[in-house]
């Protein structure tokens, strides 16, 4: 069995997250708002891509991992079938549960971003403050910082680009989940209090 960390590394790397590929699955998801993974699922294939475009995805990643460690087609795959369907549903849910904690600890004004925003700045959710101006805040599992996307992908430079555009501010909240009872816990709480001293 291929490790998370060599699949992980090879879907970033590839680009096969990339919406230009697979559509801009957060505002499709949000969009539907669909009861169960499913539901996701087959609406996505009857009006996104169907499975043989995702099979020729696994099989384009397959062929850019080395041989040397042994990863199949099936298991491609089934990692992209995982993530895209999902950790797309149940990121999809706990961002229903973030934007809840986020207006109860920061504010009720608490916005989602808008999609641009998300693509081009990896802002999650705004708020503004005194002045009118929006607050940046993206939300990181804390399982993030694990893997090696934040090597890939100009986090930090595109979050400045918001802040130089808007002249304002943007924060990164960590966060865990337990899973058992979808409690989610900030891990950077001085960031919460931060934010609610500007609005």
């Amino acid at each position: 069995m291929a490790s998370e960390r060599v699949l992980n590394n090879y879907y970033n790397i590839g680009g096969y997250n990339n919406p230009a590929r697979i559509g801009y699955m957060m505002s499709m998801i949000r969009n539907l708002k669909p009861l169960t993974e499913d539901e996701w699922k087959i609406w996505y294939f009857d009006n996104v891509h169907d499975e043989s475009y995702l099979y020729a995805l696994a099989t384009e990643m397959f062929h850019s991992i080395p041989a040397t460690y042994a990863v199949s087609i099936q298991e491609c795959k089934d990692y992209i079938y995982d993530v895209m369907f999902r950790r797309t549903f149940q990121g999809y849910n706990k961002e229903k549960l973030a934007l809840q904690l986020l207006r109860r600890e920061i504010s009720p004004s608490v916005q989602e971003a808008p999609k641009e925003w998300d693509t081009d700045y990896f802002i999650d959710f705004y708020v503004n403050d005194r002045n009118g101006k929006p607050i940046g805040i993206q939300l990181k599992p804390e399982s993030f910082y694990y893997g090696r996307y934040q090597y890939v992908v100009d986090i930090k430079g595109k979050m400045k680009a918001f802040c130089d555009l808007y002249q304002t501010s943007a924060f990164v909240l960590q966060y865990s989940v337990d899973n058992r009872t979808d409690n989610i816990s900030i891990l950077n709480p001085a960031i919460i209090e931060e934010i609610r001293s500007m609005i």
